[in-house]
């Protein structure tokens, strides 16, 4: 007799990023076998709280892990404390669990330790691109090392798993699921909500661009802003925040600078981060990505198209994997303004085709990355990765074993 393993997810962040909104969908959907250990508050603890999924979070609360993925050994040795802190943590909590499932690259610095130690088998889901334009060499190596040592690997896109190979990855037990999207909740009705937005957003007389995304200096949102001075007569959105870094802090300050420099400050409007894009999304004619590297996935790409708008992305990782270019959004060069203007206008001047794109890019998308058949491709990857429990039988008071009757029998008389 069998039962479903026991799941402990591992995160680093409460912060509301793409890797947490995966893992999100992923724990509600197994909420009756899995609790998510992170290592600080915040609002995504909320978020699978309000979703009926149990978090842990370490008593420890003075001190947060501190190494980045381009920190140095000194970075290290000096979070030496935290990091035995929170294995220490979460050693106490994964031994009551069949399984670990670490979701980010600092989790699985914390999450293979204790695996070892505890023998319990390891799965990491790689959401990053690995290489020199978001990891250093010293946090490739300890990334890569520690993910060879997973029993398995799921990886956000082809992208992702190629650039883990060429960074020395040598598990042999890698897949690729891509992030899933619950479609109905891009059908909801917010007509009111955008057209409000829209007029607030200066965008009742001008065509209105929104690039959606947190704020740091790889997701480009300079080129937007460059892109304007080009545009006179559009009006953009940038719906997002610096979330993780204080060199994130400093991009956002000079993006206010650069957006006051060309002129463009009265075209340009933040909107800061928000719970509920969708009538964000609604309210734009055009979304545009404009990552200056390769994106691992693209979240914000998908979920344009499931709102039914036409998407201008830049070329590389998991962009080109869900745009066919021209024919579901179009695809442009990294950190080029000058072509990212003309996409934009060539949209805007094209509004039938534009509908054409965007109709394509949603049935597509649907076809794709629809919640319900993503979530039976990460439960099946879960489960063929993880160990058999034997669930021990019931027994009487007498010590006889008790067995459950079959179904079949249920209501049976002998004759």
């Amino acid at each position: 007799m069998t039962s479903d393993p026991k799941i402990l997810f591992v995160d680093y962040t409460a912060e509301l990023g793409g890797g947490q909104l995966c893992l999100a969908d992923i724990a509600v959907h197994l909420r009756h076998r899995c609790e998510v250990f992170l290592f600080e508050s915040g609002p995504f603890q909320d978020l699978l709280e309000k979703e009926g999924v149990v978090v842990r979070v370490p008593k420890r609360d003075t001190a947060s892990l501190s190494v980045r993925k381009k920190s140095n050994w000194f970075s290290y040795l000096s979070s030496i404390p935290v990091l035995l802190s929170l294995v220490a943590s979460l050693a106490r909590v994964a031994s009551r669990f069949d399984l670990l499932y670490a979701n980010t690259a600092k989790a699985v610095m914390v999450a293979v330790p204790v695996a070892l130690v505890l023998r319990k088998p390891l799965l990491v889901h790689l959401h990053d691109i690995i290489g020199p334009d978001h990891f250093n060499r010293l946090n490739s190596w300890l990334f890569v090392g520690g993910a060879n040592l997973a029993k398995a690997i799921v990886a956000n896109s082809d992208a992702s798993a190629a650039a883990y190979r060429k960074a020395g990855g040598k598990n042999r037990n890698l897949e690729v699921i891509p992030n899933g999207f619950a479609v109905e909740r891009f059908a909801a009705d917010v007509t009111a909500q955008s057209r409000t937005l829209r007029t607030s957003l200066g965008g009742e007389d001008k065509p209105l661009v929104g690039l959606f995304g947190r704020i740091a200096a790889w997701k480009g949102q300079k080129v937007l802003i460059e892109a304007l001075k080009q545009l006179p007569d559009v009006n953009g959105v940038i719906v997002g925040e610096a979330l993780f870094t204080a060199a994130d802090q400093q991009y956002k300050r000079e993006l206010f600078a650069l957006a006051e420099k060309l002129g463009v400050s009265t075209q340009l409007q933040f909107e800061g981060f928000q719970t509920d894009v969708l009538p964000y999304l609604k309210a734009v004619d055009v979304v545009v990505h404009c990552s200056t590297s390769p994106e691992p996935f693209g979240r914000v790409i998908v979920e344009a198209q499931l709102a039914g708008k036409a998407v201008i992305a830049t070329k590389g990782g998991g962009p080109s994997e869900i745009i066919d270019d021209r024919v579901t959004g179009i695809l442009v060069s990294p950190s080029n303004s000058a072509e990212l203007a003309g996409a934009i206008q060539e949209l805007l001047e094209n509004r039938k085709w534009a509908e054409q794109l965007a109709a394509n890019g949603r049935q597509a998308a649907i076809r794709r990355f629809g919640l319900e058949s993503v979530l039976k491709e990460w439960t099946a990857f879960i489960n063929r990765n993880a160990p058999t429990v034997t669930k021990p039988r019931p027994v009487t008071e007498d010590g006889i074993e008790k067995r459950e009757a079959h179904p079949a029998a249920v209501g049976r008389r002998e004759v």
